[in-house]
């Protein structure tokens, strides 16, 4: 293929819709990753309290959807198993944030956050599991994302003599593996959803689903209580302003994901776009270095670790392109 073909082909891509909601939906990421790593340091939330946020956060988001339902004139009541299978969903997107948030508080966004790029990566494979073969390229870029991604985790350690040296923390790429399998499958069981019946319904109940969840997260889990309790009683408005916006940004970014795979051809095509919430990532925490507001992660770094970071975001990047070119962008 020639390079005006490719960027001919590319041309073609943005001008689709879905790939514009993708893209946004990468930025708005971006940004929710440092804001998480921000209220996990500076404010010093707990993860249970986050986590019992962003879920009960699902009555904003299942009133949004009924108000659309209304304005539209879209039932919600659909097939019980869609509603089931919706539901389910709902209780995904509540477990994906757990595993995700004890990454970000051990290895900050800087390395958390472009881990998500994985999720394509899974998506090929749960394609491939309802006979969709993965043709020698589309297997070449998954490879090269999985590079990308154990580069972007080598972590700065300094031991006791002052030697530093640099590791994979394979912990924070297994917890960040769980949160990106979670999150491919609910990208597949969404489009799969919306699809056989329509957006607006999925929407509810998904946003049901995860509200269900976040109460009774809150009802049997003690540690998770105990931490919102303690959140609610010291009242910090600077900190529940910082968590309602992150929220928003965290609801718009999934259910533009959403609708682009609702959208476009496939999940995996689709979240290979997500190319740009590493890059964004990495140019964020460059920029907050280069002005002395380096989050936790990125604050730590020396140039070996920058070179690391950059070589991880930048393999990362060409992984999703190959997939994003190997791929049919028929809709």
């Amino acid at each position: 293929m020639e390079i005006t073909e490719i960027f001919s082909s590319l041309l073609t891509l943005i001008s689709t819709p879905w790939v514009w909601l993708i893209l946004i939906a990468s930025v708005m990421y971006a940004a929710g990753n440092y804001i998480d790593e921000l209220l996990l340091s500076k404010y010093e939330q707990e993860v249970g309290t986050m986590v019992i946020i962003s879920t009960l956060f699902g009555a904003v988001v299942v009133a949004v959807f009924y108000g659309l339902s209304l304005y539209y004139g879209i039932s919600i009541i659909v097939d019980q198993p869609i509603i089931v299978q919706a539901l389910a969903i709902g209780v995904l997107e509540a477990l994906w944030v757990i595993p995700y948030l004890y990454a970000t508080e051990r290895s900050g966004a800087i390395v958390a956050g472009p881990l998500f790029q994985a999720v394509p990566v899974f998506a090929l494979v749960m394609e491939a599991t309802m006979g969709v073969i993965p043709p020698p390229l589309q297997l070449l870029g998954a490879f090269i994302i999985v590079a990308g991604g154990i580069l972007v985790s080598i972590e700065r350690e300094e031991d006791e003599d002052g030697e530093v040296t640099h590791k994979i923390d394979w912990v924070t790429i297994g917890m960040m593996t769980i949160s990106a399998i979670i999150v491919a499958l609910i990208y597949v069981l969404f489009r799969d959803a919306a699809v056989a019946t329509n957006f607006i319904a999925v929407g509810f109940w998904v946003g049901l689903g995860t509200l269900i969840t976040g109460a009774t997260i809150y009802a049997v889990w003690k540690p998770y209580r105990q931490d919102f309790n303690t959140f609610c009683k010291e009242a910090n408005y600077k900190a529940v302003t910082v968590q309602f916006f992150n929220e928003i940004l965290d609801a718009g970014g999934v259910y533009m994901t959403n609708l682009a795979t609702t959208l476009g051809p496939s999940v995996m095509v689709v979240t290979a776009f997500n190319a740009t919430q590493p890059l964004a990532v990495g140019i964020t925490g460059f920029v907050l270095s280069g002005f002395g507001l380096a989050s936790v992660s990125s604050g730590g770094m020396d140039k070996r670790g920058w070179f690391l970071l950059a070589a991880g975001i930048i393999l990362i990047a060409v992984g999703i392109v190959v997939l994003a070119l190997s791929g049919n962008y028929e809709t």
